[in-house]
């Protein structure tokens, strides 16, 4: 995005660029003596999204527990860099994010830890643990060929 003080609200900074910022509104469920979003909330899961893939519907619902989120004014910034939105809360705002092009990118406003359980873990913990052993099992394939490789290459220049 290539904004010089782009910054969270949170941190109290002065910025002139807050692309996370205070939530407008709190949950319907909000938790007594919680931060805005904290409690149960339904979300609408954007299909062809790695988020969906993961979630499995359009549907779903997810507990929080934050104040801030995304600053909707720079959604469009957002996705030229492309960022996008693959989850929205019932009133259209943005609850999750992710690259389509990397391994594993997703950010979320919702908290997978809240509702995970060790006979029980969440779906996403799940997948992250997925990705990251394919992305373990890719390096160790590549890291064997080009040592490998580079013997090779020692060899003949050796020889």
């Amino acid at each position: 995005m290539k904004i010089a003080d782009a910054d969270s609200a949170e941190n109290n900074s002065g910025s002139s660029h807050y692309v996370v910022a205070p939530l407008s509104c709190s949950l319907p469920n909000r938790r007594e003596g919680g931060p805005k979003a904290s409690g149960e909330e339904r979300l609408k899961i954007l299909p062809g999204t790695r988020l969906h893939s993961i979630c499995g519907s359009e549907d779903d619902s997810e507990q929080y527990y934050c104040n801030y989120g995304v600053n909707e004014e720079y959604e469009k910034q957002f996705q030229a860099t492309g960022l996008c939105v693959s989850a929205r809360g019932m009133q259209g705002e943005s609850r999750a994010v992710e690259l389509p092009n990397h391994r594993f990118f997703i950010a979320t406003l919702f908290q997978p830890q809240l509702s995970s359980r060790p006979e029980a873990p969440h779906r996403f913990w799940l997948a992250f643990l997925r990705a990251a052993m394919q992305f373990q099992k890719a390096r160790a394939r590549r890291g064997t060929s080009r040592v490998s490789h580079g013997k090779a290459r020692a060899k003949t220049a050796a020889g």
